[in-house]
């Protein structure tokens, strides 16, 4: 992480994706196409949003898992688990 706190080189603050979701207050799924540190993940999951994410680099997707799955792991009994289908038994 930069000393600002940033783990990616565009990372955008969570409160400006939030903000930009409100716009599409219809939509049930977001999907971001470059997910760099998921920051749109977690303003999607904050949201009650499911999430889509893509990104190229490994070690930025391993980062993007990390941040969602640390926000979607908080309860939310209306919404299921954004990773159910990657989880083994």
């Amino acid at each position: 992480a930069n000393k600002d706190g940033r783990v990616h080189p565009t990372q955008k603050p969570l409160n400006l994706m939030q903000w930009c979701l409100g716009f599409l207050p219809g939509a049930q799924t977001i999907l971001d196409p470059f997910m760099g540190s998921g920051t749109t993940g977690v303003a999607a999951v904050k949201l009650g949003r499911r999430f889509t994410g893509i990104e190229i680099d490994p070690s930025y997707f391993d980062i993007a898992c990390r941040r969602v799955r640390g926000d979607e792991a908080r309860p939310r009994p209306e919404q299921p688990s954004l990773f159910a289908s990657l989880e083994t038994p």
